[in-house]
């Protein structure tokens, strides 16, 4: 068998602002979808069948005061990964715009490539990874 992961789904609070985020990232919007209740878009990182996907859900009654725990102990979904060109240079550009950066400067872990952490607009944890 030949598995792999399709998609993540993020539940997020403002689709718009989530949309924003993740097109500065690189990802692009591929498609739309409104069903009652409920809005999605899927972002997409490259193209053919092995490009990451992100499903961004909205919901018209979401408990907003939910949101994922900031304890990296707690089971289940930790963060998400995302391949960069240049870490430091999103490090800079996100923490100017804003952008909840974690730890401060990115750092290598064991030899491996640079690496930090940051906040989507929601408060997922990202890991940024330079790609080698």
């Amino acid at each position: 068998m030949n598995n792999r992961i399709d998609h993540v789904g993020l539940v997020v609070s403002d689709l718009a602002r989530s949309i924003e985020f993740y097109v500065q990232l690189g990802f692009r919007v591929e498609r739309r979808m409104t069903f009652p209740g409920r809005e999605i878009v899927i972002l997409t990182s490259g193209g053919g069948a092995d490009a990451a996907k992100l499903e961004l859900l909205r919901y018209a009654e979401s408990d907003l005061s939910q949101t994922v725990p900031a304890d990296r102990t707690l089971l289940g979904l930790r963060h998400l990964a995302i391949h960069v060109a240049d870490v430091s240079a999103v490090f800079e550009r996100l923490g100017r715009g804003g952008v909840r950066m974690l730890p401060d400067p990115p750092f290598r872990q064991a030899g491996g490539p640079p690496i930090a952490f940051g906040l989507d607009p929601d408060g997922v944890l990202l890991e940024f990874t330079e790609i080698v």
